[in-house]
């Protein structure tokens, strides 16, 4: 099996379905991954899109008056057909069905707005929307011992991870009282982590060093441990840890980036990779209140 034929394959396997990866040629095409390191990236990439979409769409709620809406059309462009002439067998039908628009040399053409109409644009356009990323200009978000050039993170377009939402509701809903332990010296916190087995920061940027200390509290994501040392700083910032082997695919950088930028909730986020850990620095606000880091 060649490259372009397992991507044809690869692009109907849906995100986090066993199903689909249990296969026998998508299986095939999978087992290409583990030797072509740039079908690899391309299939997670087309992944955290499929991932995107199907989120995105999830979201949508109709208004909660559409049916209404729909019958009331429904009736009105029967009536005008009763009003024109149309065949008094034609009407029943048409109270059930919804008719596509007639081409203009039709005798029945009829002219002006159909309501059912107007309503499927809006959904169209609301659908486009949403699955069209947005464009963003890079950032730069910077450690203390990464050169500039190296910490030019690459802004990730195909949607918010799970993980990510996850940590955007926890922290929405966080109060004090909910602090593992509380600390002004963050070596106090990274030595409590470290005593109960929790995922402990290796690295601290610099930047956040020179911040007071609020607290640590531990999260479980589906099973996956995260560790959160909160800073202050008229500004409240929060440095999440996990293991970098617990993190799912669709939240950890690709291969030739240094880190992802999100938003959600109000709430920027910004990812990125050192040695065996993942680290997720986080404030409230957009990636523009990440800017004393950039």
């Amino acid at each position: 099996m060649h490259r372009e034929e397992a991507q044809n394959i690869l692009q109907l396997c849906r995100p986090d379905n066993s199903e689909d990866r249990n296969d026998p040629l998508i299986a095939e095409a999978l087992e290409l991954l583990k030797k072509d390191a740039e079908l690899r990236t391309w299939f997670d990439e087309q992944q955290a899109l499929d991932a995107k979409i199907r989120n995105d769409l999830n979201r949508i709620e109709p208004p909660a008056d559409l049916y209404a809406a729909i019958l009331t059309g429904m009736h009105a462009h029967a009536a005008q057909s009763q009003l024109i002439g149309t065949k008094a067998e034609d009407t029943e039908q048409d109270q059930h069905t919804i008719r596509f628009p007639q081409p203009a040399n039709r005798s029945n053409q009829r002219a002006g707005f159909r309501p059912w109409m107007g309503i499927a644009a809006i959904f169209a356009i609301a659908g486009i929307a949403l699955v069209v990323p947005r464009n963003e200009a890079p950032t730069q978000l910077a450690n203390s011992d990464q050169p500039a050039a190296e910490a030019t993170p690459i802004i990730a377009t195909a949607g918010v991870p799970n993980m990510i939402e996850f940590l955007a509701q926890q922290i929405s809903e966080f109060n004090g009282s909910k602090f593992d332990k509380r600390g002004e010296q963050v070596g106090d916190l990274q030595s409590h982590l470290a005593s109960t087995g929790m995922p402990n920061p290796a690295h601290i940027p610099q930047q956040l060093k020179q911040l007071t200390t609020i607290g640590c509290v531990t999260f479980d994501y589906d099973g996956t441990k995260l560790s959160m040392i909160c800073f202050k700083n008229g500004q409240v910032y929060h440095l999440i840890t996990v293991d970098k082997a617990r993190v799912p695919i669709d939240c950890t950088p690709c291969q030739g980036q240094k880190s992802k930028v999100f938003e959600a909730q109000q709430q920027a986020f910004k990812v990125w990779a050192e040695g065996e850990q993942i680290f997720i620095l986080t404030t409230q606000g957009s990636e523009e209140d990440l800017a004393d880091f950039i």
